[in-house]
């Protein structure tokens, strides 16, 4: 029986590709594979699973930066609190 992990690597890591039975919205999964321009549902799901977690870094990122924008007094809040 062959092995279940890939010996290709994404973004530094080594990945096990592992078979799974999912119950999902097939517009859902349509939609995106033509979004995404995939062949194959699983491509599909593979870019758009790429896709959140890229999302993820990008945020942290994000995150990071105002907090140093903030903490070199580089940002103010022009709404400020406002009571109810």
């Amino acid at each position: 029986m062959p092995s279940a992990k890939k010996t290709g690597k994404r973004r530094g890591k080594p990945s096990a590709l592992k078979r799974k039975n999912l119950i999902l919205d097939q517009a859902k999964i349509d939609r995106a594979r033509e979004i995404l321009g995939a062949a194959t549902e699983t491509e599909a799901i593979t870019r758009a699973l790429d896709a959140v977690n890229d999302l993820a870094v990008f945020r942290q990122e994000v995150d990071r930066g105002l907090d140093e924008l903030i903490g070199r007094g580089g940002f103010s809040d022009r709404f400020g609190m406002t009571a109810p």
